[in-house]
């Protein structure tokens, strides 16, 4: 009976429950902590001896690489939500920036336009492209301006030539234009207000006959008598001279000047 009660006592194990031991609330260095394996065997450990081994194992050992990941993860989330934050540092960035005049931001700059320069491919400009310009800082896009584009697509380059003293618009837009001063001494263009400011590519050519008479070409508003005179030729010589003239070639605006008090037409060379 005795040997089967100190078997008993040899094979039982005692249990502590965690609501039996005293209560404390601060740790000393010196105090203990228990350490088991898990296994077969109970340690100690003091508090102090515990932390630095935690504080080694975490900021020196094995787990430097986990624990830095954690604090940048919980750090870059942290400073991400914060709006103020990032606005400070983008404002930062771009006074230094802005302030930097150093050979590398230099080279830098270089690189990145040589590199967006030598990535753009070659085009040709056409009226369904858009430009881009910049109004009071803001980048707007326009439509390209019909002067820069050359000669326009629908303009023919056959000759037609006038005829009679007064020329109106439809016999001289679009197409190239011999303007008849031989049979005639005195000829005028006509041009409309509405078109003031507007570009017109015109190609005239004005063939002469100088026989003892005065020449002269005039532009004039349809609506007005004043004119303005943009050729004339006074001969008394009584030989008989023919000559052609280029007058006006490429794109012009049409502008309104006065003279005498009265509106006239001026065409200006784009």
């Amino acid at each position: 009976m005795a040997d089967d009660q100190d078997k008993l006592l040899i094979d039982e194990e005692e249990t502590v429950q965690i609501k039996d031991l005293n209560k404390v609330t601060t740790v000393n260095n010196t105090d203990l902590l228990l350490l088991d394996d898990g296994a077969a065997s109970s340690n100690a450990i003091t508090f102090k001896n515990f932390l630095k081994t935690v504080n080694h194992q975490t900021f020196k050992g094995e787990e430097l690489g986990y624990f830095k990941e954690i604090i940048k993860s919980t750090i870059a989330t942290e400073l991400a939500a914060d709006k103020d934050f990032i606005k400070s540092i983008y404002d930062l960035i771009v006074d230094k920036l802005i302030g930097n005049d150093s050979d590398k931001l230099s080279n830098l700059f270089s690189k990145i336009k040589s590199r967006l320069t030598n990535s753009i491919s070659s085009a040709t400009l056409s009226r369904s492209d858009d430009l881009l310009i910049m109004s009071s800082s803001t980048i707007q896009k326009t439509p390209v301006p019909k002067q820069l584009i050359g000669v326009p697509s629908d303009f023919r380059s056959s000759y037609s030539f006038t005829g009679g003293t007064t020329i109106y618009p439809n016999e001289y837009q679009n197409h190239r234009v011999i303007i008849d001063l031989e049979d005639y001494n005195d000829v005028t263009l006509i041009f409309y207000k509405y078109n003031d400011d507007n570009p017109i590519y015109l190609d005239f050519q004005v063939d002469v006959e100088s026989f003892g008479k005065s020449k002269t070409l005039s532009l004039r508003y349809s609506d007005e008598n004043e004119k303005n005179t943009i050729y004339s030729r006074d001969s008394s010589s009584t030989r008989r001279i023919t000559f052609s003239i280029p007058l006006y070639k490429g794109w012009y605006v049409q502008k309104r000047a006065s003279s005498s008090g009265n509106p006239i037409p001026v065409l200006l060379k784009l």
